[in-house]
Order: C-alpha cells, then sequence, then structure tokens
C-alpha cells in the first residue's frame, strides 16, 4: 500500500485531484479531508507532545484532546445527525457549527458514497474495527489513568488524569506509524487499491513530519494562480474577507513549503497547477500516474475539470487587491509562470 499525500494552500485543488484521481482502479482517495494526522490536537501534535516535548501535563493534555478528536470525527450517529443539522441551522445565524460537520461528497467513485446518513469514517473502516485499532494504539501509550484533574484542567464531571511516559521520537513515531497504517491497509483492502490518497490542504505545511511517519510516501503539492486562491479565499468562512486578511495565509503557506521541500528527497515529491491539470489533463494524470507508480488509467479522463473557475479574480478582486496579491506573492508568480 503506497500512501499519497495532496496539499496545497486551500482552494489551490486538491478535493478536484483528489476526485480525478479517485477514478483510477488502483487509487483510493479518501472522499473527505480526514484531518486526524495534521489538524491541532491530531496525531502530529500527539506525537511532539510524548517525545521532544513531554511532561507530565502535555503529555495528559495531547492524549485526551486526541482521543476527542477522534471521537469527532467518528462519531455516534445521532452526534453525526447533530453535527449536520447544525451546520445547516447555526451558520443562518452566524454562530460557528459543531466540530467537524463533515459530510460525504457525492463526486467520487461514480455518486456511491454520497449519503448525508452515513458517519464518513463508515465508509473507509467500520466503527468495531477502528475502535480496536484506536483501543490497541492508546494502549500502548497510556500507562495508567486514574481520577484527578490539575490547576489547568478546566471545568469538568468526573475528570481523569493520563499518565503517559516519555517516548524517543523514533519509537512513538514506529506506533503512531502501526496505528495510520492499520486504517490505511482496512481501506485499501475494502477498496482493493494499491495507493490511499488523502487530501487535507494543510499537509503542504507538514511535508516533512508525513515522510518521517511514511518514509516510502509520494506527495503532490496543487497549486493554481494565487489571484484565484485569494478570489476563493474571500467566500470562505475560514479564508478571511479581503485580500489584506486572506495573503498573509496564503503567503506564508507557500514559504514555508518551498524551505520544507528543499529537504525533501527530490523523488518523493510532485508540484502541479490546476491550470495544467485542466488544460493538459491527460498529459499531467501520465506525470502523476508515473510518479506514483501506476499505470494511467484513461476513465480518470471522465472527470468533468471545466468547473475550475480559473481567471475568476479578474471580477472578484479589486485593483487595489489585485496590485496587493502581485505584490506579496509576485515571488511564487513569477516562477510559476503566473506574471511575466
Amino acid at each position: 500500500m503506497i500512501p499519497l499525500f495532496i496539499g496545497g494552500t486551500g482552494r489551490s485543488g486538491t478535493t478536484v485531484l483528489g476526485r480525478t484521481l479517485s477514478l483510477h482502479p488502483e487509487i483510493f482517495t479518501i472522499p473527505f479531508e480526514s484531518r486526524f494526522i495534521v489538524d491541532p490536537y491530531g496525531l502530529r501534535d500527539l506525537i511532539y507532545a510524548l517525545s521532544d516535548e513531554w511532561d507530565q501535563y502535555h503529555g495528559h493534555v495531547a492524549v485526551k484532546n486526541f482521543m476527542e478528536l477522534m471521537h469527532e470525527l467518528y462519531p455516534s450517529k445521532s452526534r453525526y445527525l447533530y453535527k449536520i443539522a447544525g451546520w445547516k441551522l447555526y451558520t443562518k445565524f452566524h454562530i460557528s457549527p459543531p466540530k467537524y460537520h463533515i459530510t460525504l461528497d457525492g463526486k467520487w467513485k461514480d455518486e456511491k458514497f454520497f449519503n448525508y446518513k452515513k458517519v464518513p469514517f463508515s465508509v473507509l473502516i467500520s466503527r468495531k474495527k477502528f475502535g480496536n485499532i484506536m483501543n490497541n494504539f492508546m494502549n500502548k501509550i497510556i500507562l495508567t489513568e486514574y481520577n484527578g484533574y490539575w490547576q489547568g484542567y478546566g471545568t469538568a464531571i468526573s475528570p481523569r488524569m493520563y499518565v503517559t511516559k516519555h517516548f524517543e521520537y523514533e519509537e512513538i513515531l514506529t506506533l503512531a506509524r502501526d496505528f495510520v497504517s492499520q486504517i490505511w491497509e482496512e481501506i485499501a483492502k475494502r477498496y482493493k487499491a494499491n495507493v490511499v490518497a488523502e487530501q487535507t490542504p494543510t499537509n503542504l505545511n507538514h511535508a516533512l513530519f508525513l515522510r518521517d511517519l511514511f518514509p516510502k510516501m509520494r506527495f503532490i503539492h496543487i497549486y493554481r494562480d494565487p489571484r484565484d486562491v485569494v478570489s476563493s479565499y474571500k467566500r470562505q468562512s475560514w479564508g478571511g474577507n479581503s485580500a489584506v486578511e486572506a495573503v498573509p495565509i496564503i503567503k506564508n503557506t507557500l514559504l514555508k513549503w518551498e524551505q520544507d521541500k528543499k529537504e525533501l528527497p527530490e523523488d518523493s515529491y510532485i508540484e502541479i497547477s490546476l491550470e495544467e491539470l485542466v488544460s493538459n489533463t491527460k498529459e499531467t494524470l501520465q506525470r502523476i500516474c508515473d510518479f506514483i507508480g501506476v499505470q494511467f488509467d484513461a476513465r480518470m479522463l471522465n472527470m468533468d475539470l471545466s468547473k475550475s473557475h480559473s481567471g475568476r479574480w479578474k471580477k472578484d478582486l479589486s485593483e487595489e487587491e489585485v496590485k496587493l496579491v502581485e505584490c506579496e506573492l509576485g515571488w511564487f508568480m513569477r516562477a510559476k509562470g503566473y506574471l511575466d
């Protein structure tokens, strides 16, 4: 099983690329952003808190937060339906919805995943198997637990304290690798795939960690004209309401990637543009297949890429916003051919 990670600035084409690759019979792209590896309180934070940054309280908090995050990602059926209802209702009143209100996207694998009532993680792995893998992992991390709290705990009913040891980085990394691999291998087995692709955009800024986690991973950075990225950011709850607010996020994301990729083996990653995927689809997908190590399959060409909204910035951004983007991100735009 080959782990493939797709990353970008957000609104750069990670989902479109994931959908396209999912049409290849040997590739299973997770039909949502699984997030538990690189998100705050996820596996990355857990590993650092139990190794280089360990003390008894950081270890406790990291374990507690990680278990809560995984519970939010694979909630009970009733809680999942509450999340969906909250997502639809709360946002109408400018209230942020429940955490991880993930739904299954219908544009994967010929629509067979589309079902608002289905807990997303259930299409990857059964709740029983997931629970067993999760419990085995946590049992290797938690030495003991007891009723108790500390000054920074906060208000809670029947609080518990988790005792962990100080792991060496490679030691806890090995346990985490086995944990993720068991989930990924279950996915690969269920869908007869040789490649499991994960398309959380912020993978881009954690490529070095992902390399540590899976030394044989493959990584794709998909990018697009930053002016279109800013245009799309302005329509997202997390992206800011203007170029002034959006540009610093995009700029620092790309700057970190430019620094990080210098430490990656050259054969472990490729970079493609969304515009290239749309205008030279077959050639771009052939390049990706060669990179991953699978045969090209023409079924990927069935993906409709006509709604990529390239050039939308021309009507969405003011003249001042365009100047700001080109000033702050001109170095990237010139390197990628978006500016002379």
